[in-house]
């Protein structure tokens, strides 16, 4: 078992994040759950009171389990920081503490707090009673705690049809743009492209200068992409700034393997695919986790390039629950003292944020070393 958490093993990276964030969810799910059943809910049925109480003793019962994982994580990243500074305390660089280190230090933890504490008042409004979070004053917990305004929102047919449409959005073209950027980057990064730095220049223009909406709105309706599908997907397929940053990488891997693959009667192809993809893991995702956003929160292409409802993405059906309160029609007036439209949205929002935070932290890793490409020129 300690070999799993061994933040110095190499066979199980992907098993010691899953166990890891099991166990935080399970630790924020056992006091979500005690504090749930140890306040009064609006609206709350039997069944729902009995459900609750029923997963409150299953997290408190998976929650040693959870913190023993994290007690071991923990130990064994302090040996390894012991050994660390063992070294690192032989220098005497560091070891002076500097009033810039100390308002450094400072500052990053106000913007830390800056940057958390709007996704936490989210949170905290999605679960506060409509009428009651009307008055104002929510800003660290509920004040009247209710679960209507997720159940309004999880009933809604047109949410669910949108989260489908995003996610297969993000998925094929996180995927297809990264395959097809990838091999324009390839192509640039070979010393041997013939009219290499025209096609660079050319590339290099398109950032600075284009038609306009107008313009580009006519090409995507003569090409027949207008209320398509594909419009989210073709148009996304080439970035010259991801090119740029994933060729950057392709030029730092030694030519002497491009040379073996060629004597070995590789193809192109089979070089770029076999060879240099692999080895550009760090880069690869961190322009795919730039893509996966990109595509995740874009609503403005739906707004333009779309008319029909099928084609609605996400982002799309949050902006317009914002602006024009649609989720709160045809309610009575009593479920309208129960949720509002700002609430429902709060609720919204953070059902839309899940798979973006669930997905950052498994390329964390990869994406520190991969922003840092290009920035050292030798």
């Amino acid at each position: 078992m300690l070999k799993i958490f061994d933040i110095k093993a190499k066979s199980f990276p992907v098993t010691r994040k899953i166990i890891l964030w099991a166990s935080g969810i399970i630790l924020f799910l056992a006091i979500f759950f005690t504090y749930v059943t140890n306040v009064t809910i609006d609206a709350a049925s039997d069944e729902l009171l009995a459900t609750l109480k029923v997963l409150f003793w299953i997290f408190i019962c998976l929650a040693p389990f959870a913190v023993a994982a994290i007690v071991i994580f923990i130990i064994l990243r302090e040996k390894e920081l012991a050994d660390y500074y063992k070294v690192r305390n032989k220098s005497t660089l560091g070891k002076k503490v500097r009033l810039f280190d100390v308002l450094n230090m400072l500052w990053m933890a106000i913007f830390c707090v800056m940057c958390v504490y709007p996704i936490i008042y989210v949170l905290i409004g999605s679960f506060n009673q409509g009428a009651d979070y009307a008055r104002g004053g929510v800003y660290l917990i509920p004040r009247l705690f209710t679960f209507e305004n997720y159940r309004v929102v999880l009933e809604k047919s047109e949410m669910w049809h949108s989260y489908l449409v995003t996610i297969g959005r993000t998925a094929l073209g996180t995927v297809s743009a990264l395959v097809f950027t990838s091999i324009v980057a390839y192509a640039i990064s070979r010393p041997n492209l013939k009219f290499k730095g025209v096609i660079y220049w050319i590339n290099l223009l398109t950032m600075f200068f284009s038609g306009g909406l107008i313009p580009y709105f006519l090409v995507i309706t003569a090409i027949g992409l207008y209320d398509n599908f594909f419009v989210y997907i073709i148009p996304a397929l080439y970035s010259v700034y991801n090119m740029i940053v994933i060729s950057s990488f392709f030029k730092s891997v030694s030519n002497e393997l491009h040379e073996a693959a060629l004597v070995d009667g590789a193809s192109e192809f089979r070089i770029w695919w076999q060879i240099y993809m692999p080895l550009s893991k760090p880069v690869l995702a961190t322009v795919a986790l730039w893509l996966a956003i990109g595509h995740w929160n874009s609503y403005f292409d739906t707004m333009i390039y779309t008319s029909s409802k099928d084609l609605h993405t996400l982002q799309y059906f949050l902006l317009q629950a914002i602006q024009s309160s649609t989720m709160t029609e045809g309610m009575t007036e009593t479920m309208l003292q129960r949720v509002s439209a700002k609430t429902i949205s709060l609720a919204a929002i953070i059902i839309s944020i899940i798979p973006v935070l669930f997905f950052f932290p498994f390329v964390r890793k990869n994406f520190q070393s991969g922003i840092m490409i290009g920035s050292l020129k030798g």
